[in-house]
């Protein structure tokens, strides 16, 4: 897979933070190109522990390949330790206490990785590791309320009719007959019962006729049930498979209503495609295309057994889902190499850690 040696902006943490909320308000996805012509998103998830080294290539990788928007899928610092990067980044022999690591994570989170991205549209998923102790969603909500109501938002709510303008976690927005779906599975409370009402309201708007919708793509932090990565998903609680059964059958039927369904995690920290090509789901016939990626700096997993043979572990980088004029949607790996992350570094980032992180952070 191609690199990226594309020069990323390097400046100061106010200065970062102008521009993550220059980012947060701008009021348009621009579209580079037409709705009869490809266009193209990318995703990914999971930043903690080297994030601050990875996502600023990555950031360069979406703005190179002209992608519309950045989709995080959540686990932006790591909360329960310090990460390596911002260990790094705070300077050689100037430990940080843990409660003043976390007092500081989720601001190093918007100055070091999302203001990265400049006025590129970015919307974030919540992981589990956001809702660490102290932290909870309702902190992540006020925290992220900036990205939780960007102008998408915002406008999908009107269309939808939503008179309550109470933010959550879950939210979606459509672009050229393209419905992006986030869902909220980080605490162990979810699939709740209001998601739920939520997300069947706006799949049932996706299946009227006339709707406009040809393909639904869901992003959430952890996989749904039954998928090569079961033993690091929502299969680890009971309301987890309760529920994540329901939402995964609900995305088969539209699927068989003809719509182009795609679903994509993070949460275990590899690329692993045809996630739901599994025993479970096959014999009852309800194979719906799903990815794993979870590339985006957190320490690296070994792959399951069972994993399709296209995986890969120990490696950065985001997936590109190109939209083609039929609503449907290929995706593609980008992989990041060394050179990447160093030609992308903050001033202040030291090349050995950048260098340690991509050798090393793995099991």
């Amino acid at each position: 897979m191609k690199g990226y040696p594309v020069g990323m902006l390097k400046t100061s943490a106010p200065l970062c933070l102008l521009l993550f909320f220059s980012a947060a308000l701008s009021p348009e996805i621009t579209a580079a190109q037409t709705a009869s012509s490809p266009w193209s998103f990318a995703v990914s998830g999971d930043s903690r522990n080297c994030g601050d080294f990875v996502m600023p290539a990555i950031a360069a990788g979406v703005k190179a390949e002209n992608d519309a928007f950045y989709w995080h899928l959540g686990d932006f610092r790591w909360m329960s330790s310090t990460d390596q990067d911002m260990e790094a980044l705070h300077g050689a022999g100037k430990l940080l206490s843990h409660s003043e690591y976390q007092q500081r994570a989720w601001d190093d989170f918007l100055s070091h990785q999302m203001a990265a991205f400049g006025s590129l549209p970015v919307f974030l998923g919540r992981g589990n590791h956001e809702n660490v102790s102290p932290m909870t969603r309702e902190g992540y909500v006020v925290k992220f309320s900036n990205f939780l109501d960007r102008p998408e938002i915002a406008a999908q709510r009107r269309a939808d009719g939503v008179t309550d303008d109470t933010l959550q976690p879950w939210f979606h927005f459509t672009r050229n007959g393209v419905d992006f779906i986030t869902l909220d599975n980080a605490s162990h409370d979810e699939f709740s019962d209001a998601q739920l009402r939520w997300l069947r309201a706006v799949l049932d708007r996706d299946l009227a006729p006339n709707s406009g919708i040809r393909t639904i793509v869901a992003g959430m932090h952890e996989a749904l049930p039954h998928s090569t990565s079961s033993n690091h998903a929502m299969d680890d609680w009971a309301l987890g498979v309760t529920t994540g059964e329901q939402v995964y059958n609900w995305f088969f039927d539209a699927k068989a209503a003809g719509k182009h369904v795609y679903l994509i995690a993070s949460h275990s920290h590899y690329y692993s495609p045809n996630i739901f090509s599994t025993p479970y789901w096959k014999q009852q016939g309800k194979v719906v295309p799903g990815w794993i990626i979870g590339t985006a700096g957190a320490h690296r997993y070994k792959l399951p057994a069972d994993t399709d043979s296209a995986s890969k572990t120990n490696i950065y980088g985001f997936m590109q889902g190109t939209v083609q004029p039929d609503g449907q949607i290929v995706f593609t790996l980008r992989q990041l190499a060394e050179k990447d992350l160093l030609s992308s570094k903050w001033p202040n980032a030291p090349p050995d850690a950048i260098h340690e992180c991509f050798i090393h952070n793995a099991d």
